[in-house]
């Protein structure tokens, strides 16, 4: 093994660089989505934002139609609560909500107004030159020389976008994100935006994930690329192990790749450890039972 790792610095990079993802690297990414694993995502969210170099007065604009619906979904929320209220006046009688006559005026006014703040909920998008892998981002980013097969970008639709800019309890950087094709799995308050880039994810619309560790468990996701990031140097060789096998699965005929941003983590998963926590739990499991 410490023979090869010697060998590793005469072998020629298949990238010159593949870190700048949403950049002048994400090219590299082809064939399916990506996952980025890390222990601070909120980190490597702000990095992708950063690195898209998105301009002040389209930042600004985006951040507008958010703030504007934002606005709008406050609003939502209070009617919304209103019409609860006045619906539960009705609890008990049949058919309350089979049809809309047999609501009362109160309610139907409710109910009126709550889709008519909703048909004004702004749909906003980003140009194509910011959304990794579409024809104008790669116009922009990479040189003619440059050999691009099989680019893999996000579909998102604007639907999709809709029903995001409705939300009002996550951060307005996810929202950002998701126009770019991002999706970010963390310890979330909304649990509609998790079930939003769940559905993305199954179906394979988002061009990166970024996820802490935990998410490689119980998750049956594909991806064809996969990063694994410098503040996960500490993760176990079996934890290791499960995070390679998210990538490259059930499809043939498509290019993978694992990216380790530390080089620990490569020595960790080749070399014998002693530092097996999954283990242990489960000795601890079964002993208990007998």
């Amino acid at each position: 093994v410490f023979e090869h790792f010697s060998k590793l610095k005469y072998r020629k990079p298949k990238y010159n660089s593949n870190i700048h993802m949403v950049t002048s690297d994400a090219y590299t990414l082809t064939d399916g989505p990506t996952i980025y694993l890390a222990d601070d995502v909120e980190k490597i969210a702000r990095f992708c934002i950063q690195e898209a170099k998105i301009p002040d007065q389209i930042m600004k604009d985006i951040m507008e139609d958010i703030k504007y619906n934002n606005a709008l979904n406050a609003e939502i929320t209070k009617y919304e609560h209103d019409y609860e209220d006045a619906t539960a006046k009705d609890e008990g009688k049949d058919n309350k909500m089979s049809d809309i006559n047999r609501l009362s005026p109160e309610v139907r006014r409710l109910k009126e107004k709550i889709d008519v703040l909703r048909s004004q909920i702004k749909s906003t998008s980003l140009h194509d030159i910011f959304v990794p892998n579409r024809k104008a981002h790669l116009k922009q980013w990479q040189s003619s020389n440059t050999t691009v097969k099989n680019p893999f970008t996000c579909d998102i639709v604007d639907e999709t976008v809709v029903r995001l800019m409705q939300l009002n309890d996550i951060d307005d950087n996810w929202k950002v994100l998701l126009l770019m094709g991002i999706g970010v799995f963390t310890n979330h308050d909304s649990i509609t935006y998790t079930e939003i880039m769940k559905e993305l994810a199954e179906k394979q619309k988002l061009f990166l994930i970024i996820a802490s560790s935990d998410f490689i468990y119980g998750t049956n996701y594909q991806f064809c690329h996969g990063y694994i990031g410098k503040d996960l140097a500490d993760m176990t060789q079996e934890k290791s192990i499960q995070a390679m096998g998210r990538v490259g699965r059930n499809k043939i005929q498509q290019e993978y790749t694992l990216r380790f941003r530390d080089d620990s983590l490569i020595k960790k998963l080749l070399l014998p450890s002693d530092n097996k926590p999954e283990v242990r739990n489960m000795n601890r499991l079964f002993n208990s039972y007998a």
